[in-house]
C-alpha cells in the first residue's frame, strides 16, 4: 500500500515537472544517413535527402523533453565545425553506415576524435548502425569489433548504446523501432543526471564564448599591427622619395557602421527624394509655362537672324568658289537657348534595298507542262510497226533440227 502511494506521488511529481530542454548533436561521416534519421523522427519522408552543407537545426517534442538536434554535415572539409557545438550538447548521436565496409577505419578514427574531446567525454552516446536493409551490412557485433567501441567508451567514460536500424523504412509513428528505442535510452540517461550535465553545459558554453571573445580581440590586434606596419613602411618610402602622403585612411572609430536600422536608411532616401523634387519643380514650371508675346517675337527674330552653317549653293556661291574668292557674306554665330530643341544628326546610313535573289538551278521554271495522255491510248506512234514473227526454215539436206522460238 505504501509502495503504491509512493509510486503515485513520484508519477504526479514527474507529471508536474516542466519540460526539460535537451540539445543533441548528430554526427557521422557523409552519406551515413544522419538527415534521413532526423527527418524520420520528425515525421517527414526520409527518401531523396540532399547532402547537408554546414548544419541544420531541428526542434522536436519527445515526451517531457524539448529536444533540439543539430544535424552536422559529415564532409571532410566541414568536420572542423563540430567542436563549436560540443559545449552546448547534452548527448551525442553517432550514425554509422553499416554497408560501407571500405570506410569503417575512417569511421573509427572520427568516432575516437569525437569521444576524446574534453567537452564530449563523460556524456552519453548513442550509436546508430544505419542501413541494415542493404546487402552486405555489418552486424552489431562486427561494428563493435571494427570500431573498438568498448575501448573508446571505457577510456572516455561515456555511457554508450548501439542500435542496428534503417532510417528509410518509415517515418513518424512508423519509424524504425530501434531508432525510437535508442532515442528513449539517450533521453532517459540524460534525465538521470540532468542537473550535472546542464551545469557542465552552462560552464562549457561560458568558456567557449570567452575564448571566442579572446580570439576576436587577438585577431583585431593582429590586424591593427599589420596596418600600423604598412603605414610605417609607406611613410618611410614617402620620406625617402621626398613626397608627402596626402590621403590618410580613416580610423575604425570614424568609419560609419554599415549595419544600420532599415528605418534610418528609408528616412534618408525619402529626404533625398524630397530635396530632388523641390529642386526639380521650379525648372519644370519654367519649361512648362505658356509663352508670352515678347518670347514669341524674340524667337521669330532669332529664326530670321539664324543662318545654316552650310548654306545652299547658289550661282553666286558657285562662281566665287570657282574663282577662289572668299565669300564676303559674314555668318552670324548661332545662339541656342534652353527652349530650342536640337534634333540629333542622322548618322546612320539608309540601308539600300536588298537585290533580288539570283536565279539558279533551284529556281522553278514557270512554264506550262505539256498535256499528258492516259495510258492505254488507242493511237500509236508513227514509228511503231509490227514485226513479223521469226521462223527457222529448214534447209534441204541439212543436219540441223528444227528450233522453235
Amino acid at each position: 500500500m505504501f509502495s503504491l502511494m509512493a509510486n503515485c506521488c513520484n508519477w504526479l511529481k514527474r507529471w508536474r515537472e516542466p519540460a526539460r530542454k535537451v540539445t543533441l548533436v548528430m554526427v557521422g561521416l557523409d552519406n551515413a544517413g544522419k538527415t534521413a534519421t532526423v527527418r524520420g523522427i520528425q515525421g517527414e519522408n526520409p527518401q531523396d535527402v540532399a547532402p547537408t552543407v554546414g548544419f541544420s537545426k531541428v526542434d522536436l517534442k519527445q515526451g517531457k523533453f524539448e529536444v533540439t538536434i543539430f544535424d552536422l554535415g559529415g564532409g571532410k572539409r566541414i568536420r572542423g565545425i563540430w567542436k563549436n557545438y560540443y559545449s552546448e550538447s547534452h548527448g551525442v548521436v553517432f550514425v554509422v553506415d553499416s554497408s560501407d565496409v571500405q570506410r569503417i577505419q575512417e569511421t573509427r578514427e572520427t568516432m575516437a576524435e569525437v569521444l576524446q574531446h574534453p567537452r564530449i567525454a563523460g556524456k552519453p552516446v548513442l550509436v546508430l548502425a544505419n542501413k541494415q536493409d542493404q546487402e552486405g551490412a555489418l552486424a552489431e557485433a562486427d561494428i563493435i569489433e571494427n570500431l573498438s567501441l568498448e575501448k573508446l567508451v571505457n577510456e572516455n567514460k561515456c555511457l554508450c548504446q548501439i542500435e542496428p536500424c534503417s532510417a528509410v523504412l518509415g517515418c513518424g509513428k512508423k519509424v524504425d523501432k530501434s531508432i525510437k528505442k535508442g532515442l528513449k535510452w539517450l533521453l532517459n540517461n540524460i534525465a538521470k543526471d540532468y542537473e550535472a550535465i546542464a551545469e557542465r553545459v552552462q560552464r562549457d558554453t561560458a568558456e567557449q564564448r570567452a575564448q571566442e571573445e579572446q580570439d576576436k580581440k587577438e585577431r583585431a590586434a593582429r590586424v591593427r599591427q599589420i596596418r600600423e606596419e604598412r603605414d610605417r613602411q609607406e611613410q618611410e618610402e614617402a620620406e625617402r622619395e621626398g613626397r608627402q602622403i596626402q590621403e590618410e585612411e580613416l580610423d575604425d572609430e570614424s568609419i560609419p557602421s554599415p549595419f544600420q536600422p532599415i528605418g534610418n536608411v528609408i528616412s534618408e532616401i525619402d529626404d533625398k527624394e524630397k530635396e530632388r523634387r523641390r529642386v526639380r519643380e521650379p525648372q519644370e514650371a519654367r519649361t512648362n509655362s505658356p509663352k508670352t508675346d515678347a518670347d514669341r517675337e524674340e524667337e521669330e527674330e532669332e529664326e530670321e537672324e539664324e543662318e545654316p552653317d552650310h548654306p545652299r549653293q547658289t550661282p553666286e556661291n558657285a562662281a566665287s568658289a570657282k574663282t577662289g574668292e572668299p565669300d564676303k557674306k559674314k555668318t552670324r554665330k548661332l545662339h541656342l537657348k534652353r527652349r530650342h530643341r536640337v534634333d540629333p544628326l542622322r548618322t546612320e546610313a539608309e540601308s539600300p534595298t536588298p537585290p533580288p535573289p539570283p536565279v539558279g538551278w533551284a529556281t522553278p521554271n514557270i512554264s506550262r507542262l505539256p498535256k499528258l495522255e492516259p495510258l492505254g491510248a488507242s493511237r500509236h506512234s508513227e514509228l511503231f510497226k509490227a514485226v513479223p514473227p521469226l521462223a527457222n526454215r529448214p534447209q534441204p539436206n541439212g543436219d540441223a533440227q528444227d528450233v522453235v522460238l
